[in-house]
């Protein structure tokens, strides 16, 4: 099966989940396409709210998705998710440096599944989702449609231009699984850094976008995370400290985006400067990344929001 073959058939397994989406092709887009959901999904999806806008894939950005839909479900007119934008690994012509980032530990099967499950989380939400190229006039005049006021990116394989980084009034924030503070992992490899420094602990960083990759200003960091074993070594599988890595996801998305909308609230913008983390989080949560990793191998299903926390009511 070609690339093409793996596209066709998401696209077909995606209209057969509800034939009245619409599939459209930018014009200078040179792979994917933009998604949108059938009427019937979108009936009960937010018209109102502080408009954000996802770029994101993966497991990482799946939980990312996830949260945000239910802060949106939960606060009826404050949070409205104006789009998402993923990555397209099932296509080999996109370029999303695919060899060089999480997606090269999958075959080409379990990339076809991951795209599929990261877009039917949008389409069945009534969100519609783009998988095509950023850096064209096309995805311009969409950025403008969408009009989002705040950009949250998690696991995103294009480099954003000065349009869209500067196009979101309240900013736009990435969500980095390693410690940029101390300079440790940015780039597309950072579990690999993480275990080639034997490292025993790590963090997850917001921090603005620029166009430079990872390197804009911090805006906060998760308590520590422990990444090493029960028997006290660090995992040699990047997928088993994935899903140690993700675990705050929800939470700090969840707070960040109840900053955002307090800000519009209360009348202001311009970009979150900081967020204290440690002191958003309880000392049994923060324990609680502390625990070791329990298994050696990666975890087979989704990952799933933390219920037990208060931090979805805005």
């Amino acid at each position: 099966m070609t690339d093409l073959d793996d596209e066709k058939a998401i696209n077909r397994e995606l209209l057969h989940d509800d034939p009245d989406r619409k599939l459209m092709s930018l014009k200078d887009s040179s792979w994917g396409e933009l998604i949108l959901p059938a009427p019937d999904e979108s009936s009960g999806k937010a018209k109102e709210g502080f408009r954000i806008l996802v770029f994101a894939s993966f497991l990482l950005g799946y939980l990312l998705l996830e949260t945000l839909k239910e802060l949106e479900e939960k606060n009826p007119g404050k949070l409205n998710i104006v789009g998402l934008v993923t990555d397209d690994p099932a296509n080999l012509k996109a370029r999303i440096s695919a060899e060089k980032r999480i997606w090269r530990f999958y075959g080409q099967e379990k990339r076809v599944e991951l795209e599929k499950v990261m877009v039917e989380a949008a389409l069945s939400s009534g969100i519609p989702c783009f998988t095509g190229q950023v850096k064209t006039e096309s995805f311009r005049e969409l950025l403008a449609q969408w009009d989002p006021q705040a950009v949250l990116v998690c696991v995103f394989g294009q480099i954003l231009d000065r349009p869209v980084i500067d196009y979101p009034a309240f900013g736009i924030y990435n969500f980095h699984p390693a410690d940029l503070v101390s300079h440790h992992g940015a780039g597309p490899r950072p579990y690999e850094d993480l275990i080639a420094r034997k490292a025993e602990f790590s963090k997850v960083t917001v921090h603005r976008v620029t166009e430079e990759v990872d390197a804009g200003p911090v805006v906060g960091q998760s308590p520590p995370i422990n990444v090493r074993l029960k028997n006290g070594e660090t995992p040699g599988d990047v997928l088993v400290i994935n899903d140690k890595m993700l675990v705050p996801i929800d939470r700090m998305a969840a707070c960040l985006v109840s900053e955002l909308v307090h800000r519009w609230d209360q009348g202001e913008s311009g970009c979150v400067e900081a967020l204290n983390f440690e002191e958003l989080f309880s000392q049994e949560y923060k324990e609680k990344l502390m625990q070791p990793i329990e298994k050696d191998v990666p975890k087979k299903e989704l990952p799933l929001l933390d219920k037990g926390i208060d931090f979805y009511r805005l």
